[in-house]
């Protein structure tokens, strides 16, 4: 498998994600049911248009450069705890929806961390 696919499947993810949280922060904040303000989503929609350019670079260099790749384990890991921290802070007051829609994206993005993971343990990589 290239390893790069995931960069590219993930650039979209985070456009896609990126751009409903831009456009819906409020509803969806409403739909969730937690007490967060819509800035929050907002804010993580903003995050996520600057890391899905970010992950279209990556996936059209000749290789995944080492530095990148932890970049991106570091991000990854970070989403998946704080989206755990989320739901442990919050999922008692949140919606089914809400819980479910966290966890969902939780699990997904370890997916992805896995399969990043995996490409950088392979000596392929370039370092730089």
């Amino acid at each position: 498998m290239d390893d790069r696919l995931v960069y590219r499947l993930d650039a979209f993810a985070a456009i896609f994600m990126g751009a409903v949280l831009l456009v819906w922060a409020t509803p969806l904040t409403t739909l969730a049911g937690w007490p967060l303000p819509p800035a929050f989503l907002f804010g993580v929609g903003l995050f996520l248009v600057p890391w899905a350019g970010f992950n279209a670079w990556v996936s059209v260099q000749p290789a995944v450069p080492l530095r990148a790749a932890w970049v991106h384990l570091v991000v990854d890991a970070s989403w998946v705890l704080g989206s755990g921290a989320l739901l442990v802070a919050y999922a008692p007051g949140m919606s089914g929806v809400g819980v479910a829609l966290v966890a969902g994206q939780a699990v997904s993005v370890l997916g992805v961390f896995t399969l990043k993971l995996m490409g950088a343990a392979r000596p392929r990589l370039v370092r730089g």
